[in-house]
């Protein structure tokens, strides 16, 4: 739970023993309507045992403990002192402690630019819960399975294959007598893992799906995707895994570890390795060009311009959505906002030009929308929320 992990991380807070990681995870659930009440019992403890100094101004006293909070938790340049009383203090009221919460989440946001203009009221949405684990699976006949809820099980027996789900995941397991084509496709707010009839597991980010046959014959393993995937493939020298990207693009694997980045309203597609050797063929109207990738390397395709390799992209930030993060380390409003669209099933629209804002920054993928807009509205990123899933961000 939740509750539960905060309260491991505060300890080793209070033990100067926190990682990066969990510095940032720390600060991420504090965001986190379910933890704030938690953290405050935690934070109201240690200030009555181990007082602060009080300089008998509140704003003062909040402050040197904000900044004692961030030394710790936030700033990874900034020295590490013990928590230890100096002076005797008035007790921290629930409230005091609050605003202190406050301050502390709205830190993760500092680094940014805009043009500068007055506040705007923010509307208070309907909060909306974090996307989950759930797909639909498309069979060969048309007949759809809704896949979100089922935890264990056969769901479907398709052309001498077996497909069930294990531990929440979709597994294939093939008898090689015959085969059709699957699909599994995951809409807003959802994401998804299946392992196909080789063995290669693939895990399919919002908005995406797979396309596959339930047995894998002849001279290749071919598949199809939209939206984001990323793969493990399993090895097999004989028969090359071949995934079509979108009928724009290919990639030819032996087996290998890579993620295909191909939404629509991306600026193209963007395929990165992380082990292995792959081939990215990228298909144009009357001609054709490739590349191969080494491990660390990513293939940028975009439509009338010349295949780029870039050989030292963000990795983590590639990742991220495969880990149950959001990195937004120099994205800009738009490029994070597009994320939020898919895994809150929030539609997003600029009422004016879009503001020049630059962030910085990790979050996990699992608090409510509520966390994130608090984190915005910190950040001065003006908006109202119409309905329950309209964002309009003002300039």
């Amino acid at each position: 739970m939740s509750v539960d992990r905060l309260t491991i991380l505060w300890e080793k807070y209070l033990a100067d023993n926190m990682s990066a990681e969990e510095r940032t995870e720390f600060k991420i659930l504090g965001a986190d309507p379910a933890c704030q009440k938690k953290l405050e019992e935690l934070m109201l403890s240690v200030f009555e045992n181990e007082p602060f100094a009080a300089t008998n101004d509140l704003e003062k006293d909040r402050e040197l403990i904000f900044q004692e909070i961030m030394m710790k938790a936030g700033n990874e340049q900034a020295p590490v002192k013990k928590l230890k009383p100096a002076y005797r203090i008035l007790r921290w009221s629930p409230a005091a402690a609050a605003v202190l919460l406050l301050m502390v989440v709205s830190w993760f946001w500092i680094s940014r630019r805009e043009n500068t203009r007055s506040v705007v009221a923010v509307t208070a949405p309907a909060d909306i819960a974090p996307g989950k684990d759930g797909a639909i699976l498309t069979l060969a006949n048309g007949s759809q399975v809704l896949l979100d809820s089922i935890k264990s099980g056969v769901v479907a027996l398709q052309g001498g294959a077996t497909a069930k789900i294990v531990n929440g995941s979709l597994v294939y397991e093939s008898t090689g007598a015959g085969w059709v084509y699957n699909t599994v496709s995951t809409p807003r707010g959802r994401h998804f893992h299946l392992t196909l009839p080789d063995g290669s597991e693939v895990w399919l980010n919002s908005i995406s799906s797979v396309r596959y046959p339930t047995s894998f014959t002849g001279a290749k393993r071919a598949i199809s995707i939209t939206g984001e995937a990323y793969f493990e493939v399993a090895h097999n020298a004989k028969m090359p895994f071949i995934v079509n990207v979108d009928d724009k693009a290919s990639v030819e694997v032996l087996g290998t570890h890579f993620n295909v980045n191909a939404y629509e309203n991306e600026a193209g597609i963007k395929t990165t390795l992380l082990e292995g050797r792959v081939k990215v063929v990228k298909r144009e109207t009357g001609k054709e060009e490739s590349g191969i990738l080494k491990p660390g390397e990513q293939a940028v395709l975009a439509s009338h311009s010349p295949l780029i390799i870039d050989h030292s992209p963000n990795l983590e930030q590639v990742m991220a959505w495969k880990n149950g993060l959001f990195n937004f380390e120099d994205l800009s409003l738009k490029e994070a906002m597009k994320q939020l669209e898919r895994w809150y099933d929030i539609d997003v629209v600029y009422e004016g030009a879009i503001p020049e804002i630059y962030f910085t920054g990790k979050m996990n993928r699992d608090i409510p929308l509520s966390g994130v807009l608090k984190l915005l509205e910190d950040a001065k990123v003006h908006f109202r929320m119409e309905g329950n899933r309209r964002l309009v961000v003002i300039q």
